[in-house]
């Protein structure tokens, strides 16, 4: 939450510019030697925000450019489409946030893993919002043991690698990948609820 709530700068008259980072992942989230402070990387396609889309040669300009600079199974949906009439802002960084977090839990990115579960392509999920944990079936109900593995092999079987994860932690998941922007939390909300989540945690779990 550091990382995406610092790319923010003084403008003229002491006001606060804001900007997206438009490529939040995994691989550009450093941590600094106090193993501590999280330290946002490639600023090749940080941009202002928000930026109203006024017009087609706008809007396909930033298409263009987040085709070219926001990894694609990390890129907000509204960057794959861009339209006429829309604004662009921070919560194409709050969509990506829900990527990397869900990338962090099960190990890859939530469109990476059901693109290839369905064999659909990786754009489509994403405009579709067509997404889920591991263990969860249709409409997000978690499968059960013998849904898995219908052999009876559940107790042999691994568990699935989001069984562990608790049901606030993937609420925040959920309301960051709102394919609707105004649907998605913005930046001062959404580290409430991350704060909400880690006061709830046991002690041994921080």
């Amino acid at each position: 939450m550091e990382a995406e709530n610092s790319v923010r700068n003084s403008g003229p008259g002491g006001k606060t510019q804001s900007y997206a980072h438009r490529d939040i992942k995994p691989g550009n989230i450093m941590i600094d030697d106090t193993g501590a402070a999280p330290i946002l990387m490639d600023l090749g396609s940080v941009a202002p925000s928000p930026i109203p889309v006024s017009s087609n040669s706008v809007a396909l300009q930033i298409q263009d450019t987040a085709a070219e600079h926001s990894t694609m199974p990390y890129r907000a949906p509204e960057l794959f489409d861009v339209r006429t009439g829309t604004v662009i802002d921070t919560k194409t960084d709050i969509w990506s946030m829900g990527c990397t977090l869900y990338a962090c839990l099960v190990g890859k990115s939530p469109f990476e893993m059901r693109s290839d579960e369905t064999g659909g392509t990786l754009s489509l999920c994403v405009l579709g919002g067509d997404w889920r944990f591991p263990d969860e079936g249709p409409a997000g109900v978690k499968r059960s043991n013998s849904m898995r593995n219908p052999q009876g092999s559940a107790a042999n079987a691994p568990a699935a690698p989001s069984a562990s994860i608790s049901e606030p932690i993937r609420q925040v998941v959920r309301k960051c990948l709102a394919v609707e922007p105004a649907e998605r939390p913005d930046i001062d909300e959404l580290i409430m609820m991350v704060e909400d989540v880690i006061d709830e945690l046991p002690e041994d779990a921080e």
